[in-house]
This record gives C-alpha cells, structure tokens and sequence, in this order.
C-alpha cells in the first residue's frame, strides 16, 4: 500500500491528479490518499502521521504557501517524495531548499503530466523496498531510512535512535525514542549495513571512519563508541565485509 498526500486547494485539480496518478503504473487498489486544502491543514495532520510516500504540493495557497508548507513537512517526514505543483510560477532557490523531486506546472498536457508522474512513481516503488523507521520526540514523530541513522542503543522502555546533521536537519538533539526493541530494529536493519559493536547498541558501518585496536571506533560526526570484546571479532569481519561491497558496488 502506497501512502500518497495531495495538497491543493483546489478541489478539482485534486481529484484530476488522483486520476493521472492511476493512468501512471499504480492499481487504485494499492493506493491510499490523504487529501488536504491549505497549508495549515496539511502541518495539522501530519503530526501524528507515522508514514507518506509521496507529497504532491500547490505552490499557491492563501496562508501558508508551498515554500513554508514543504518546510514544516521536511520536520517530519525528511526523505518522502515531495512533487511541487505551481499554476504560473517556477522554481525559485527557495522551492529547492525542501529537495523536491519534481516540479510540474498545472499547464502540462495530461500526456506529459502522466509521463512525469510515471518517474515519480517508479521512485516511491524504489523507496518501499527501503524500511522506514519511526522516531518519536514528545508529540513529534519522524521518519528515517538507515542512511539517516548513524546509531541506536537500547532503552528501558525500548530504543534512542542517533541521528547526524549531515543526515538529516533535526533540532532533537539526541532525544528520538522508539518503543521497538534493540533486536527487533537489528532484524530490520542488518541487511542494510548495521551491527552489533555492543550488546546494548548497533552501528551504522556507513559512519565508522576509524577502528583502534584497543576497540574504539569513531563514526563521521566526532562521535567515539566502545566494541565489547564479545562482539569485536564478529563487528570486524562485518565491517570488512561491508568495506568490501562498497567498493565492489
């Protein structure tokens, strides 16, 4: 199932997307929409919204307008697919600021528009293949891919996911939860270069810039993090066996 969020307020715009979106490769019976009519209801109702696969986004709304909107939706949700939708203007430096993937102009033909949609529909079937995890900081929630996380370690109550500024803007410092389990998130997160450097946390091997012999490694942000001696042979050979994939890729 495809989570796919129209915002426009446009009423009849809307439905004419829904229907290109059906003409570009996706059964309606795989989609679920969500649909919104201004800027403020969009930041509304994303807050405690666990996934979105794509945003389709009017740049001219009264009040908050596209730039804005996309902003507030990058808070939450920094990786979905975001597709701009502008009747007259185009792309400004700002409208990149948010990284959309397309920008598309309510004057195209129905013929470009499915054709463009079709790009944008081979990217969100892409990105399912990618797992998304959800990290909560009080009443906000947010939505990260493994490439955004440089390392999680075990709670009480569940997990602390780490996140890195050159991953992803946050102003959480350190603080996203998550009720799942250490094991659990590593059963998910394996196949994407993550190991156990210690029974109470996992890495990301993306991050690890430098391993001592005495068991300490550095990640790129600066962060410094001990291997237990249990877990240093095994941590190793996966670390060489990523280093190895990476650069066979």
């Amino acid at each position: 199932m495809y989570n796919i969020i129209i915002c426009d307020d446009d009423r009849a715009f809307v439905d004419y997307i829904k229907g290109v979106m059906a003409k570009s490769g996706m059964d309606k019976g795989e989609i679920l929409f969500s649909e919104y009519y201004s800027g403020e209801d969009l930041v509304q109702g994303i807050r405690n919204r666990k996934r979105c696969d794509l945003l389709i986004l009017d740049m001219q709304m009264e009040g908050l307008d596209g730039h804005e909107t996309a902003a507030r939706f990058r808070e939450v949700f920094p990786r979905s697919i975001l597709v701009f939708c502008s009747g007259v203007h185009m792309p400004t430096d700002e409208s990149f600021k948010a990284t959309p993937f397309r920008y598309l102009l309510k004057s195209y033909s129905e013929e470009r528009m499915i054709s463009e949609m079709c790009a944008v529909v081979r990217q969100i079937k892409e990105n399912q293949n990618v797992p998304c995890i959800v990290g909560n900081y009080y009443h906000n929630s947010v939505a990260l891919v493994p490439d955004d996380i440089l390392y999680i370690e075990n709670t009480k109550h569940g997990s602390r996911i780490h996140v890195g500024r050159e991953q992803i803007e946050y102003s959480f410092e350190h603080k996203l939860t998550t009720r799942q389990k250490l094991g659990e998130l590593y059963e998910i997160l394996h196949p994407f270069g993550f190991a156990y450097a210690h029974n109470s946390y996992i890495v990301n091997l993306r991050y690890v810039v430098k391993m001592c012999s005495d068991g300490e490694m550095k990640l790129k942000d600066g962060t410094i993090l001990t291997i237990s001696r249990s877990r240093l042979k095994e941590f190793r050979s996966y670390f060489a066996e990523w280093v190895s994939r990476k650069y066979m890729e």
